[in-house]
C-alpha cells in the first residue's frame, strides 16, 4: 500500500496540470488495483480545502467527487465510519469538513468541542466561547 500526499489526490481530482495529473492517474491506477491507496484525515482535511480555497468548488461538488473517491475499489481511508459522517454533514450543514472531523473526533472520545467558530457551534457536541 501507498499513502497519496494533498497535491496528488488535487492533481487527479482537478487535472489542472497535465504532467502531474498523468503520473497521479497512472500511480491511483496502478495501487488500487494492486496492495491500495491510503487516504489519511489529514490530507482528505487538505484536499477539501484546497478545492473550496483555490480552485473555488462548490460544497455540493467536493461533497460528491470526495465521497467518489473515499468509495472507490483499492482506496483505504483513514477512520471511513467518521469521513463518511464528515462528508454527510459537509453536504448539510455550514462548516467546512475539517471542521466536521474535529467534531467527530471530539466525539468519539466522549468530548464536547469547544470553539470560537460561530458555524460550528450550531453542531450538537460543540460550545462555543
Amino acid at each position: 500500500m501507498v499513502a497519496f500526499d494533498t497535491n496528488v489526490l488535487v492533481r487527479l481530482l482537478v487535472g489542472d496540470d497535465p504532467a502531474q495529473t498523468r503520473k497521479a492517474e497512472r500511480a491511483f491506477l496502478k495501487h488500487t488495483n494492486g496492495a491500495g491507496v491510503f487516504v489519511s484525515l489529514v490530507v482528505l482535511a487538505e484536499v477539501a480545502w484546497v478545492l473550496r480555497a483555490a480552485y473555488q468548488w462548490d460544497r455540493a461538488t467536493i461533497h460528491q467527487r470526495l465521497s467518489r473517491l473515499v468509495r472507490t475499489r483499492g482506496v483505504g481511508v483513514e477512520d471511513l465510519a467518521l469521513v463518511e459522517t464528515a462528508l454527510a454533514s459537509l453536504r448539510a450543514g455550514p462548516a467546512d469538513l475539517a471542521d466536521y472531523l474535529i467534531v467527530g473526533k471530539a466525539r468519539d472520545v466522549g468530548a464536547d468541542l469547544l470553539t470560537f467558530d460561530r458555524r460550528l457551534a450550531r453542531e450538537d457536541g460543540v460550545t462555543l466561547l
